[in-house]
């Protein structure tokens, strides 16, 4: 079907003419489908296809479609906050001034009432089920909901979240349409049918991929007579070496962030070969720009510029986020040749390659060891093969150590079938956290209706009965009574004002229950420093997995426990107790905050901790949320001697700085590095600073600096400035 076709199924011309400008000129058969049997007008609808298979042209066709036939809401949930930056740009771009789009992630604490005013609101799951935990009125103007990477429902981290929220939007909004996009899946008839949808199942992809096997010096393609021989011994460099001889780039997948540094530098002198005339110099600028995205560059920026500089990039949740977004925007560039990356690549942002090469098809499972790694990440990763505008083909690789290892990769992977997804809702942390938020939201107000939703969910559907689950609510009710966040009147389940709160906040009751007693602890002691608040948000099922404590770190982290024993807040186990390793563990992962408040460098947190900066900032963003949210519940408590305390220790915790630079970091344009330069000036306050002439501060800071903090305190523009961390839980 052409583009211009679908000015016959109600698509103005004006979004036609816009789709070409994207470079779609024809639907793919699917999609084609779709449109042709008015799928769109269904009440549901579960698109599985293999990724690149055109899923997000089928989402914007139905937004064009509901939003022109009923002039409201359509919601697109997405599991990634890097997906959803991907989506919201395209959508913003695509629909232009007609429909208002607009971006929700982040801070758990907010009803963002700004949204009420938007067409499109592209949000994480977290983020829409923090929304309806504080019953925004907005959900009865939804006609539309998309729920991409649906198969997610099988995450044991992400997949419970999603499945209660579905199953609250269906509650919600009966009469809005849902169309869940997956992967290929073994069960996608069942997920159809849980959901009452059509189900469109394609194994169409607009590129032809062939899977390989690489081994003794070749690669060869099952099932064809494709083949390649390869010229050097080792098998990395030599496929990567034939892949740019082809004047292609490829992706390169290992399982451990050391592995993917370590690959990408000894594929340096490789790629830099290749390059081209006139990109050398490109990617010495390239290089700068990622090198100096910190005030103090790390001993991982400058190795990441050096390999950048080569043509080749490291990709991985280490790295800062401005660093990820300029490497896979220079990669859809050309630019950059080759990135070596964790398989976390391949659930972000869509970038698509000629190869995907994956080294390690096993992967390191706690308790379990060394095991394969599932089908459906396999075909997550080879997705990315093959590019639509440029290539007519992609090439999948999985590298083998042997012929028999070939033989069983094979087997597996290529010719294997990706698994069933299924409900993960059954995990006690989990359904703690959503039964009181059913319970504070009012959204079940009994526990006939709390089974009743639960029978309603996808583990229900696919296990035929809720037997379980309903085991592990009884306990978890019980908990939440004796806990005092729910009270039970008859048959009535009533949420306590804490309990309202602590569901407010997106804690994990037993968090929130530890919070309680640990301020309940501080308030009668009247003693607390910034390890009382550093350990008690680390000793947390949010903050996992904490740090593990190294043999030759214990006696320097036994000394730092001895020294503040006495500002624990909670009890300390015995060393013989099976609780004190994971205790130990979270000193440890305190021991890390603390240093960052004491103001050591990313660079030295890295060679002490060995906490690369990307994870620095998400441990980071997750113990602000933990600290507002210890805020909340002690303003609630009405312990106003420690309020001040926990404010002066989240600041800190903000910017990584000691207390006595907390005046000066409400300044624009100063933060840690700066405040300290002022500080060993004499600069200590802003009093001094209002003193000092122009001149002489701009000898101390620099010119651009000093103009701007002189124009902030002569009240010419706003001191304020957003916080470096929001409260707010994101992952990669």
């Amino acid at each position: 079907m052409k583009v211009e076709e679908l000015v016959k199924y109600g698509i103005s011309e004006e979004y036609i003419h816009r789709l070409k400008g994207e470079g779609i000129s024809e639907l793919y058969p699917p999609q084609a489908e779709i449109v042709k049997k008015g799928l769109f007008k269904e009440r549901n609808l579960v698109v599985s296809m293999p990724t690149a298979g055109g899923k997000t042209l089928i989402a914007t066709l139905a937004i064009l479609e509901k939003l022109a036939s009923h002039k409201k809401k359509a919601v697109y949930l997405v599991p990634l906050v890097a997906l959803a930056d991907e989506k919201f740009n395209y959508f913003k771009s695509l629909f232009g001034s007609k429909y208002k789009v607009t971006l929700s992630v982040g801070d758990y604490d907010s009803s963002d009432s700004f949204l009420m005013n938007y067409d499109i609101i592209v949000v994480t799951s977290e983020k829409m089920d923090s929304l309806l935990r504080h019953n925004v009125q907005w959900t009865k103007d939804i006609s539309l909901i998309i729920a991409d990477e649906i198969h997610l429902l099988n995450d044991s981290s992400r997949g419970p979240t999603l499945e209660i929220l579905i199953t609250k939007l269906r509650e919600l909004c009966p009469r809005a349409n849902i169309l869940a996009l997956s992967a290929t899946i073994k069960n996608a008839k069942e997920l159809a049918e849980w959901l009452n949808a059509t189900l469109v199942l394609s194994d169409f992809r607009p590129v032809k991929l062939y899977q390989g096997i690489s081994y003794n010096s070749k690669i060869a393609f099952p099932g064809t007579n494709r083949n390649y021989q390869l010229t050097g011994e080792e098998a990395e460099n030599s496929i990567v070496e034939n892949t740019l001889d082809m004047q292609k780039q490829c992706l390169f997948f290992v399982s451990t962030r050391r592995s993917a540094e370590s690959v990408a530098e000894k594929m340096c002198s490789t790629v830099k070969l290749k390059l081209k005339h006139g990109e050398h110099f490109q990617l010495e600028t390239l290089s700068n720009d990622v090198e100096s995205i910190l005030e103090n560059p790390t001993k991982q920026c400058k190795k990441l510029a050096k390999c950048i500089s080569n043509g080749i990039a490291f990709h991985h949740a280490g790295l800062l986020r401005k660093q990820r977004r300029l490497i896979e925007e220079n990669f859809k560039r050309g630019l950059i040749k080759v990135i070596c990356a964790t398989p976390t690549l391949a659930m972000g942002v869509n970038i698509p390659a000629f190869r995907a090469i994956i080294r390690d098809a096993k992967r390191y499972y706690p308790n379990l060891g060394a095991a394969y790694i599932p089908v459906l990440d396999y075909y997550q990763m080879i997705g990315r093969c093959g590019r639509p505008q440029y290539d007519e083909y992609g090439e999948s690789i999985l590298i083998a150590k042997n012929e028999d290892d070939a033989h069983d990769l094979t087997e597996r992977f290529i010719y294997g079938e990706p698994e069933q997804i299924t409900s993960k809702l059954a995990i006690e942390p989990i359904l703690r956290m959503h039964t009181l938020a059913l319970i504070a939201s009012e959204f079940c107000k009994s526990e006939d209706s709390l089974m009743e939703f639960f029978s309603k969910t996808f583990y229900a559907h696919h296990y035929g009965n809720i037997h379980l689950v309903e085991e592990k609510l009884q306990d978890i009710l019980d908990l939440l009574v004796t806990w005092k966040f729910i009270i039970k009147k008859g048959d009535r389940l009533i949420a306590t004002i804490i309990g309202k709160r602590v569901s407010e906040l997106y804690l994990d009751p037993l968090t929130a229950y530890n919070f309680v007693e640990a301020l309940e602890n501080a308030n009668k002691q009247k003693s607390t420093k910034t390890i009382s608040f550093s350990q008690l948000i680390s000793n947390t099922r949010e903050m996992q997995p904490l740090l593990s404590v190294r043999a030759n770190e214990f006696s320097e982290l036994e000394k730092f426990l001895i020294g503040n024993e006495q500002f624990i807040l909670r009890d300390i186990p015995e060393q013989y107790e099976l609780e004190f390793e994971g205790f130990f563990n979270s000193v440890k992962t305190a021991f890390l905050f603390e240093s960052w408040i004491d103001e050591l460098t990313e660079d030295q947190i890295l060679t002490k901790f060995r906490v690369a900066p990307g994870e620095l900032r998400n441990r980071l963003e997750i113990a602000d949320w933990l600290t507002y949210a210890l805020h909340e519940l002690t303003v609630l408590l009405g312990y106003k001697d420690i309020i001040k305390e926990i404010r002066k220790f989240r600041l800190r915790l903000q910017y990584g700085i000691k207390e006595e630079l907390i005046p000066l970091v409400k300044l624009r344009d100063v933060g840690r590095v700066r405040s300290r330069i002022l500080y060993k000036n004499n600069l200590t306050s802003l009093s001094k600073l209002r003193e000092i002439s122009h001149d002489s501060l701009s000898l101390v800071i620099g010119a651009k600096v000093a103009k701007s903090i002189k124009d902030q305190l002569e009240g010419k523009t706003d001191t304020k400035k957003e916080p470096e961390y929001q409260a707010t839980l994101s992952k990669f």
